[in-house]
């Protein structure tokens, strides 16, 4: 039997957490070995603006930057990023509350958004089900982010698996969408409404999304 890159992924991301003293939660663990046994169907690629990080890079941003020896108290393991660079984390707060979190660079406040993996990969799915303008064209974008989401099942919790199953069954229709209060509307292919959005991502938040701050130490 080969020795599969997504075990050797999940294994080097194990050592890292053991490293900083961090659990390293089954259900990235299984995310994050789909993905990397699936690279032709690339799981999550309808996400914005997400990319894996691989063990090196993780460390690096650890060493860095995220070190827990200079975090007061706070411990991050990175385990994918935004393309400017900034990292979604499995987060211990000081106060032993965790999640994961899009650490903000330059001491920005961050929010403790999820409470774990499932609730934020749902999240983002809810994102792209109510504005599809940015994907690539398809002719059946339900068939296509059904699929996708049926690949990393086993990553999600039943209720999030259920919720992205039923949402992607909707027809997808033309809405109106506005990205910001000074942004001219636009029409775009979505699932869901603005304000369906919105909701749905107040269900899945953490239920104490307490905000925090990642110091290099010549911050401090």
């Amino acid at each position: 039997m080969s020795y599969g890159k997504d075990v050797a992924v999940v294994e080097a991301f194990q050592r890292l957490a053991r490293n900083i003293d961090i659990e390293f939660p089954e259900r990235l663990a299984t995310l994050m070995g789909i993905a990397h046994a699936h690279p032709a169907t690339a799981a999550l690629s309808s996400l914005e603006d997400f990319l894996w990080l691989d063990a090196e890079q993780a460390e690096r941003e650890i060493n860095e930057w995220l070190n827990p020896d200079d975090q007061q108290g706070r411990t991050f393991l990175p385990f994918a990023a935004t393309g400017g660079g900034e990292p979604y984390c499995v987060v211990r707060l000081e106060n032993g509350a965790s999640g994961i979190a899009q650490v903000l660079h330059f001491a920005q406040p961050s929010p403790l958004t999820h409470a774990d993996i499932s609730s934020f990969v749902t999240r983002e799915y809810v994102r792209v089900a109510r504005d599809l303008s940015w994907l690539p064209p398809k002719a059946d974008f339900s068939v296509a982010l059904k699929s996708e989401v049926a690949l990393i099942q086993g990553a999600l919790l039943p209720a999030d698996y259920a919720l992205l199953e039923a949402l992607f069954s909707r027809q997808c229709v033309a809405m109106n969408y506005q990205a910001g209060p000074r942004s001219l509307p636009k029409t775009v292919k979505a699932f869901i409404s603005q304000e369906e959005e919105e909701s749905l991502a107040a269900r899945l938040r953490h239920p104490n999304p307490i905000e925090f701050e990642a110091l290099r130490a010549w911050m401090r």
